[in-house]
């Protein structure tokens, strides 16, 4: 933002309005959750309670901005989380009630974000983002154990701010502007797929059959979904379905 708007950013900050501020305030919440629900219940249960955040943004944004899903998009929407299922079925367990709520809790957050960047989408929605963690730094600050943390997790979360997470988020805004606030979601779903490569990549952690196959059914899921919406761009007016 300070490169974008040469150090002047008060106006783009303002400019988001209070949508801007509840996606902001919605994303934060869902770092935090998020964050709690890996350590309180299994790491399946929290990925597969994430997983809804599709299906959850289709109904905020069917509530809210009267956006309708084509069947093509519900069917992948489902499909994707089949996938999901099959991925994380040897890790889920009974796990705890809290940290399923907190997996619930963020990925309704995350919903609530991606159906704010679609109502602002005619402006610009990037510092809804720097915002977010400005709200989840202030929320840190009051966790058990605070802000005091070492040189070394400091400098990993810069490069989580910066990169991991906020290179992410910013070219997540960017395709909000042409994404159904539905579809926006469930693209991000890669990122479950993509998790174990990185780590069979650079760890040497060896992927299981259950890995490897639901994460084929999760990338068939957007793979049809985005070369089904590419044909309806292509088709004229009244050929789509």
């Amino acid at each position: 933002l300070l490169i974008r708007y040469r150090g002047r950013i008060v106006e783009p900050m303002r400019s988001i309005g209070w949508n801007g501020v509840l996606g902001a305030l919605a994303l934060a919440i869902s770092y935090i959750s998020g964050m709690a629900a890996l350590t309180l219940t299994t790491v399946g249960n929290a990925v597969f309670v994430l997983s809804t955040a599709p299906l959850m943004t289709a109904l905020l944004a069917r509530l809210i901005l009267k956006e309708r899903l084509k069947r093509t998009t519900w069917m992948a929407m489902v499909l994707a989380s089949l996938g999901v299922a099959v991925m994380t079925a040897a890790a889920m367990g009974s796990g705890q009630l809290a940290g399923n709520v907190a997996a619930a809790v963020s990925a309704l957050g995350y919903a609530a974000f991606t159906v704010s960047l679609r109502r602002g989408r005619t402006g610009d929605m990037l510092p809804t983002i720097a915002l977010s963690g400005v709200f989840a730094a202030t929320m840190a600050a009051f966790l058990p154990g605070g802000l005091a943390v070492s040189t070394h997790d400091w400098a990993i979360a810069a490069y989580l701010g910066a990169f991991g997470v906020g290179l992410g988020l910013v070219l997540y805004t960017v395709g909000s502007k042409t994404l159904t606030a539905a579809e926006l979601p469930l693209v991000a779903m890669i990122e479950v797929v993509l998790a174990p490569i990185w780590v069979w990549l650079f760890l040497g952690e060896a992927m299981s059959a259950p890995t490897f196959f639901g994460g084929a059914i999760v990338m068939a899921a957007v793979l049809i979904q985005a070369l089904l919406g590419f044909r309806r761009e292509r088709l004229p007016i009244g050929m789509g379905t």
